[in-house]
């Protein structure tokens, strides 16, 4: 898989706030501080797309 454009949409709360598209989803399950942001940003080639912290909320 090759990105290309990689951009944040949206932080949706409902479903009826997810974005309208036929592209494929991929979905990220895990508990705080396991590394989601960092996986993130390794894919797509990025340092901060995804936020990173140093100290866990």
């Amino acid at each position: 898989m090759i990105i290309k454009n990689p951009k944040f949409e949206i932080s949706a709360v409902h479903s009826s706030q997810y974005p309208k598209s036929d592209l494929p989803e991929i979905v990220l399950v895990g508990k705080s501080n396991v590394g989601k942001s960092s996986f993130i940003n390794t894919m797509i080639n990025r340092k901060k797309l995804a936020r990173t912290s140093s100290e866990p909320r």
